[in-house]
């Protein structure tokens, strides 16, 4: 069954219910107010005539039977009214349907009301009180008009209920049609996404309930989900492109060593050693530039999220970048901050942005690394980077003209980038203040502090 057709359903049987309770209510409390009604007429109507005056001498039971037998105009008066006596025998006005009395009716010595029939069967309100000497006055009042009333409100209460659970029902039926309306361009464009694997369509839902806001998060995630993918096929292309040179290039030298073995003209000795060791190097350049596609390739949702000492992270990159440069010196002022984030992608950022500098600053030149809290700087010596490069500069694969006969695929920057906005915060270039190199900064949110959407960092 559909969703809205339970809605409905469910809202039908409660507003039915709720009819039906309604309606017992009503049917009970008016059968209570016009029992008590006929009561009330009743007990009005006692003592019965004749014998509403105590000063009087009480009547001749028997000669008023006689006068209403005659057709006397007492018989108005004594219409429903009989006399059991106390020998047993009743009187009762003739032609009048008498009521069926009991024989514990003959012990009543205090008014009472019960319910009875007549000889026809007809139910009747009967009340019973002492009329002296034994005897015992029966006053009778049909109840027809009461089961009429309340068969009638019967029959009106089952028709109100069953019209109003009706009524309900379809009110329920396309109230949830037109609600779940949006929920059902959101499934036929969810069904459509699984079966085209098309991200980029469309899905048109608006509003501001819960359906909204949950066709919101869905296009949301679908366009997350499909620049992600677009992201992966460029890594891929770019990667592809980029592998097939050095590939190529290692192949080539692998060749010629294999064709000098098996020709049996084996290579000079000084060729041999300079191939293997471009071998080596190229080997190198293929094992960083794979690593640096795996970085790449990591979700940022597979970084930790903890509090990362940067002083800490700084020191091992400073370590590890001045174990491979022994030709520079580190000039490093390095404050006490914390982040939060992955411990291990920070100190590559770091460590590639120090690889940056040491590959374009000559020999025997300073790096100077600087850590406050929300910033991390590298300057170098180098030739600097042309203000028309500075953007670039951190895409994938990018290498300015001049530094494409220097080793490295141009994929350190764009760590850094990435790294740097998976935590909430972006790497740039500024000018240096001597003018001298370039310098890269990177800003980070210290811990407890969250970035806006532009990525600066705010309390």
């Amino acid at each position: 069954m559909l969703l809205r057709s339970r809605v409905a359903l469910i809202t039908a049987a409660i507003v039915a219910l709720a009819i039906a309770s309604i309606s017992t209510v009503t049917y009970v409390a008016t059968q209570h107010n016009l029992r008590a009604q006929l009561d009330e007429t009743l007990l009005g109507g006692w003592p019965p005539p004749g014998a509403q005056d105590p000063a009087l001498p009480k009547p001749d039971w028997a000669d008023l039977c006689r006068a209403v037998n005659q057709g006397r105009p007492l018989q108005r008066f004594l219409e429903g009214v009989q006399l059991l006596k106390a020998d047993g025998t009743t009187c009762s006005p003739a032609g009048v349907d008498s009521v069926v009395l009991e024989p514990s009716d003959r012990t009543a010595r205090t008014v009472t009301l019960r319910d009875g029939y007549t000889q026809s069967g007809t139910p009747v309100r009967v009340l019973l009180g002492p009329a002296g000497d034994g005897n015992v006055v029966a006053i009778s009042r049909s109840l027809a008009e009461v089961a009429s009333t309340l068969t009638g409100l019967r029959t009106v209460l089952i028709v109100v209920s069953v019209l109003g659970a009706a009524l309900a029902a379809a009110a329920a039926l396309l109230l949830t049609r037109r609600t779940l309306e949006p929920m059902a361009r959101l499934t036929a464009a969810a069904e459509e996404i699984a079966r085209t694997q098309d991200l980029e369509l469309p899905v048109a839902v608006s509003g501001r309930d819960e359906v909204g806001r949950m066709g919101r998060a869905f296009a949301a995630m679908t366009g997350a989900l499909a620049e992600s993918r677009r992201r992966q096929r460029a890594l891929v292309a770019d990667a592809a492109h980029e592998l097939r040179t050095p590939l190529t290039s290692l192949r080539t030298n692998i060749d010629l060593l294999a064709r000098s073995e098996h020709t049996g003209r084996p290579l000079a000795d000084g060729q041999r050693a300079r191939m293997v060791d471009r071998l080596q190097v190229q080997a190198v350049e293929l094992g960083d530039l794979v690593t640096e596609l795996v970085v790449l390739a990591r979700d940022e949702h597979e970084l930790e999220h903890t509090d990362v000492a940067m002083a800490v992270v700084v020191r091992r990159a400073v370590r590890r970048a001045s174990s491979r440069a022994r030709d520079h010196t580190f000039d490093v002022g390095n404050a006490e901050w914390s982040a939060r984030g992955d411990a291990g992608a920070l100190e590559r950022m770091v460590l590639n942005l120090l690889d940056n500098a040491i590959k374009f600053s000559p020999a025997g030149s300073v790096v100077t690394v600087r850590s406050a809290p929300g910033r991390i700087s590298v300057a170098d010596e180098g030739s600097g980077v042309a203000p028309a490069d500075r953007g670039p500069a951190f895409e994938r694969f990018w290498r300015a003209p001049a530094a494409r006969a220097l080793p490295g695929s141009g994929l350190g920057l764009a760590i850094v980038a990435d790294t740097a906005a998976a935590h909430g915060g972006r790497a740039r270039f500024e000018d240096p203040p001597d003018g001298r190199g370039a310098l890269v900064v990177v800003e980070l949110p210290p811990a407890g502090i969250r970035a806006d959407e532009t990525g600066s960092p705010q309390p």
